[in-house]
């Protein structure tokens, strides 16, 4: 009930969308934008939208390091992948933080590290969009979203570095549990060791969240890219702010994948700045489309995977994990 849920959010958001692009520009307009559209800032749009899966790849490595658990920069970069591929058709980046979790458990049989590392570099993702849109103020961002996002920028960025805090220092959190009757203080001290990280220093953190504005300020610069290829009148830096934030609304739970909330974000806050809405929803599409590329790979090497295992192959890595 809930998949349908937000499959109707899609559908409906997307609905009002297009509905609005034809009332309001008409087919020709659409084909006008589609003329007009640069194949040479679309590639660069793939590109941005590759760096992310690099870097993602890069900072879970370094992070299940930290953990003992070493497997070759290659699987992950294949897991982070075909988790892409999951999470095309799931609510936010549910599919591919459980698909990850899911198979490094599988590889190493470290269930609860594997789940606690998902859960630190959520803190680490979190802490570090929160700092993009704090240091895009200077850059029109405030005049667009209003000063309320960054409230909610800064809460975000506490609440990260508390999370992370307790997950890297369990024994500190457990102090603050003394207050719980004790049958939960029980469980809630077995759930936080299971998916604690001990072990994680500080330039391990540091590196994690670094890692993490490289990933979200790329992402963002995607709908920069795609706003270029279309030609259309706005300043760069106000593109990279609407790329913020269509990115941001797209973490929310409440579509499939994202579509319909795009769209819908980009035709907002772009109308705000003199664009039409049919270029403000091909901003948004071209930056979705240029994302699928990465995960229409995974969907190769998902099939890959199960041609492999159907034919015998294990593809597994002795020794992969220290304790």
């Amino acid at each position: 009930m809930l998949f349908a849920v937000k499959g109707a959010v899609s559908i409906g958001l997307m609905y009002w969308v297009v509905q609005a692009a034809l009332a309001r520009d008409g087919v020709e307009a659409l084909e006008a934008s589609l003329s007009r559209v640069s194949l040479a800032w679309v590639t660069v749009a793939i590109a941005l939208q590759l760096l992310p899966v690099l870097t993602g790849t890069v900072r879970w490595r370094l992070l299940l390091c930290a953990q003992g658990i070493r497997l070759p920069f290659s699987w992950l970069l294949r897991s982070y992948l075909v988790g892409r591929f999951i999470g095309a058709f799931t609510p936010s980046t549910a599919g591919l933080d459980f698909y990850r979790a899911w198979d490094v458990a599988r590889e190493t049989g470290e269930t609860g590290k594997s789940a606690g590392v998902i859960l630190v570099e959520k803190g680490l993702g979190l802490l570090a969009v929160a700092l993009v849109c704090l240091g895009l103020l200077p850059f029109g961002a405030r005049e667009l979203l209003g000063t309320g996002a960054f409230v909610v920028a800064a809460t975000a960025a506490f609440g990260s570095v508390v999370g992370i805090g307790v997950l890297a220092r369990p024994a500190r959190a457990k102090v603050l549990l003394r207050v719980l009757p004790a049958p939960l203080r029980t469980r809630a001290e077995k759930l936080l060791d299971a998916v604690s990280a001990p072990g994680l220093g500080a330039g391990v953190l540091v590196r994690g969240v670094a890692l993490g504005l490289v990933a979200h300020v790329s992402l963002s610069a995607v709908f920069a890219a795609t706003g270029v290829a279309l030609g259309v009148d706005v300043r760069l830096e106000s593109l990279v702010v609407v790329g913020n934030a269509i990115v941001i609304a797209t973490l929310l739970p409440i579509s499939i994948g994202g579509v319909g909330v795009r769209e819908s974000v980009a035709v907002l806050l772009l109308s705000r700045v003199g664009v039409s809405v049919t270029d403000a929803t091909l901003v948004a599409l071209l930056g979705y489309f240029a994302g699928q590329v990465p995960a229409l790979a995974g969907g190769v090497l998902l099939l890959v995977r199960r041609s492999a295992r159907d034919g015998g192959a294990t593809g597994s890595y002795p020794h992969r994990a220290t304790r």
